[in-house]
């Protein structure tokens, strides 16, 4: 029997709209004036797991992008409610 070999490779619409997530968490956390660190401390996670989510990384967990996402203010954010919802979603449904 083959080994199921998707591991974390996503479909590529999924991938863009990651990214397109991470971008946005990313001019979020610039526009704010506030370092990768900052965002770590307040979201208790590593300054690498921030990097990771401003790239759209599909391995951190969805309580850690919630964390962030609480940590710049971003969690009743309209203009992203819609794709965070249909990225857990998504997420959800892969899984």
């Amino acid at each position: 029997m083959a080994k199921n070999t998707m591991g974390t490779k996503l479909p590529r619409k999924l991938e863009q709209k990651m990214a397109l997530m991470g971008e946005q968490i990313k001019l979020a956390r610039l526009h704010r004036n506030l370092s990768i660190a900052q965002v770590a401390e307040r979201a208790t996670c590593s300054p690498l797991t921030v990097t990771r989510i401003e790239k759209g990384s599909p391995t951190v967990s969805i309580g850690i992008y919630a964390r962030v996402l609480y940590a710049l203010q971003l969690d009743d954010d309209p203009r992203l409610f819609h794709l965070r919802f249909r990225l857990i979603l998504d997420k959800c449904v892969i899984l």
